[in-house]
Order: structure tokens, then C-alpha cells, then sequence
């Protein structure tokens, strides 16, 4: 008889135990289906955007106007931009590119090329120490060439180079171009009976303003509360992974303390 109480009070330890050990191990498994998902989030959030502002344009033929290009990173370091740029080449030229402040050109040949008889600009640059937030790469200035409609767009070899060399790069923005033929107004006759005036110019059309560098944007944002205003995803990341495991241990403290009760 005695033996038989003793042999059910060392079951019923074994069947806590697995109790325990079958909680801890659902617990650790769930954590690291959430560590899986912020990797994820993370990469998403690390990827670098190029903007072209504006998104579209109306001039007149004979007049110029300019493109912003911007790159944010979202908060992740990147290194090395190269952007190119594809437009319609009968109806556009391009004049001159002013590369953003900081950065510092590479002109290499398949790296600098300003080519108007195919439509093509590429530009690439560094940016010492890395950048992490939205800055504005360079400016494009465009020659409307003749009436007619197009696009410039974000062109296949573009690059955005992390720390380990690894292309960052997404998405593809373009810019809209409509163009139009200069209307010529045609100068008032004077009166019969008043001296004839001095003719007046025909009213030249305003030309397009220069587009300002575009805010940081969503994603950006939430890049900055995932990384806890530090400019730095892998400190979010550390200190969510700290505050997840200090979560797990109270849970296990919590189902100890319950099952010495029981």
C-alpha cells in the first residue's frame, strides 16, 4: 500500500513536469515565430525607395524644367547610389545634372553618362559614413524639345548598396511630361482715330518651378518608431527581442508558480 502511494505521487510529478516542459516548449516556439516576423518587417522597412519629383509635368516646347531625385534608405545604411534615368529622347534633353550635397561622384565609364541620342542618364555617387534618411541625390534639368508626350522613368540598372554590398533598391517611380507648342498672341490694332501705339510682346508662358525635395515618407516614419528615434533598426530590434524574452520568463514563472500550487 505504501509503495503504491509512493508510486503515484512520483507519476503525478512526472506528468507536471511534462506539463512544464511541454509549455516551455510551445512558449519558445511562439517566439520565434515572432522573432521570424520582425526579421521580416524588418527587411521590408530596410528597403531603399528612389522618389522623382515632380510626378508630373506641363511645359512648353522651347522652355526647361527640372527633376528631383531622392533616395530614402527607411532607417537602414546604405552606401553607394547608382541611379539611372530612361526618357523619350525625341522630345526631351537633358541639360545638366547637379548632384546633391555630400555626396561624391563616381565617373567611371557604365557609371556617368549623360547620353541624349538614346534617352539615358546615369549618375552614381557615395555618401561617407552611410546614409539612413531620405536626402535629395541630384537634380536633373530637361529641354522640351518639341510638342508631345512621355515619360521619364526609373531605369533597370539602378542600384542602392548596403553595407554588405547587397542591391536595397525598390520600386519604380516616374514622371509624367505632357508638352505643348507656344501659342503666339497676336498684337491689338490701334483706333482709327488714335496714334498708333508701340506693339506689345507676346506673353511668354511661366516656366515650371523647381520642385522641392519630398518629406520622408510612410514608411520612413514607421521606420523611425520601429527604431525608436535612433536612426537604427538593429537597436529596435534588441530591445524588442529583450522585452519579448522578459515577457516568455514571466509567463514560465507564472505556470511554475501555479502548477507547485496544484
Amino acid at each position: 500500500m505504501f509503495n503504491e502511494v509512493i508510486n503515484q505521487k512520483i507519476m503525478k510529478y512526472i506528468v507536471k513536469k511534462q506539463e512544464m516542459s511541454n509549455g516551455v516548449k510551445k512558449i519558445f516556439t511562439i517566439v520565434l515565430i515572432i522573432i521570424g516576423a520582425m526579421f521580416l518587417a524588418v527587411s521590408a522597412i530596410a528597403a531603399t525607395t528612389v522618389s522623382l519629383s515632380p510626378a508630373s509635368v506641363n511645359v512648353v516646347s522651347g522652355k526647361s524644367f527640372n527633376v528631383v531625385v531622392a533616395v530614402n534608405p527607411q532607417g537602414a545604411s546604405n552606401y553607394t547610389e547608382k541611379i539611372e534615368l530612361d526618357y523619350p529622347a525625341d522630345l526631351l534633353q537633358v541639360k545638366s545634372f547637379s548632384l546633391g550635397s555630400n555626396w561624391m561622384a563616381l565617373s567611371q565609364t557604365g557609371y556617368d553618362l549623360i547620353d541624349n541620342t538614346n534617352g539615358k542618364l546615369i549618375k552614381t555617387a557615395g555618401y561617407p559614413g552611410g546614409i539612413s534618411s531620405s536626402a535629395t541625390f541630384g537634380t536633373v534639368s530637361f529641354y522640351a524639345k518639341k510638342a508631345g508626350s512621355g515619360t521619364i522613368k526609373l531605369g533597370t540598372g539602378s542600384l542602392a548598396l548596403d553595407a554588405n554590398n547587397q542591391n536595397v533598391l525598390s520600386g519604380t517611380p516616374s514622371v509624367s511630361v505632357a508638352i505643348t507648342a507656344p501659342v503666339s498672341v497676336p498684337a491689338e490694332k490701334p483706333a482709327a482715330e488714335t496714334p498708333a501705339e508701340t506693339e506689345q510682346p507676346a506673353e511668354q508662358p511661366i516656366e515650371q518651378p523647381v520642385a522641392q525635395a519630398p518629406q520622408p515618407s510612410l514608411l520612413a516614419a514607421i521606420g523611425g518608431i520601429l527604431t525608436l528615434g535612433t536612426n537604427s533598426v538593429w537597436v529596435g530590434f534588441l530591445v524588442g527581442l529583450i522585452i519579448l524574452a522578459i515577457i516568455v520568463y514571466v509567463i514560465y514563472l507564472l505556470r511554475k508558480r501555479k502548477n507547485s500550487g496544484n
